[in-house]
């Protein structure tokens, strides 16, 4: 009998997720996933049902790392430092915008399916709640002006963040002029 090949769970994400990116949810299956993996489609299925729920698996993790990451931000007690990570995360996880909008796609009935679709907007605002906590901070602490409302800036952030494909850019570099904007602004020293 033949020795099925196991697959680390930290490599099936993220070759998931390197598919999903490229070729999105309607490119995605079991047997392109194998052959990234190097693994027979059987293989898969040892660890999910359906594309459905690795997906979903995928998802979940997402949201959860990127939700942990946020947390430590909003720990820290320095308002500038808080502004400068967020913007560095958001832009880390730019690629959750289009992650998630493949969960109506998503047809599979499986309980790991149904929580990530009930969780979406569960988890979305808990994600806004504290990045809005982070901006009225910056406020408390006089690195923000106190008369531009949150709101516009949270949606400011979040429009900012969604990268153009045209943008030859590293994430590092892009976190900083996204900073420097915010920061210091556009309009040049007199």
């Amino acid at each position: 009998m033949k020795v099925k090949k196991k697959i680390k769970h930290q490599t099936m994400m993220e070759v998931t997720e390197k598919i999903l990116l490229e070729q999105g949810y309607g490119g995605f299956n079991f047997s392109v996933l194998s052959n990234e993996l190097n693994v027979g489609r059987s293989t898969l299925y040892e660890y999910y049902g359906s594309k459905d729920e690795l997906v979903a698996d995928y998802m979940t993790e997402l949201m959860v790392s990127y939700t942990n990451e946020l947390k430590e931000i909003v720990e820290a007690k320095d308002a500038e430092k808080q502004l400068f990570q967020l913007i560095k995360l958001m832009i880390k996880y730019a690629h959750i915008h289009d992650v998630l909008q493949m969960i109506p796609l998503m047809q599979s009935d499986s309980e790991p399916v149904r929580k990530v679709k009930k969780n979406f907007v569960k988890d979305h605002l808990v994600i806004i709640d504290y990045i809005m906590d982070i901006v009225e901070f910056g406020k408390e602490q006089k690195v923000i002006k106190e008369e531009i409302p949150t709101k516009i800036l949270v949606n400011l952030l979040f429009n900012t963040i969604n990268k153009p494909s045209s943008l030859d850019m590293d994430l590092a570099s892009w976190a900083s002029w996204v900073w420097e904007i915010f920061s210091v602004g556009i309009t040049p020293k007199k």
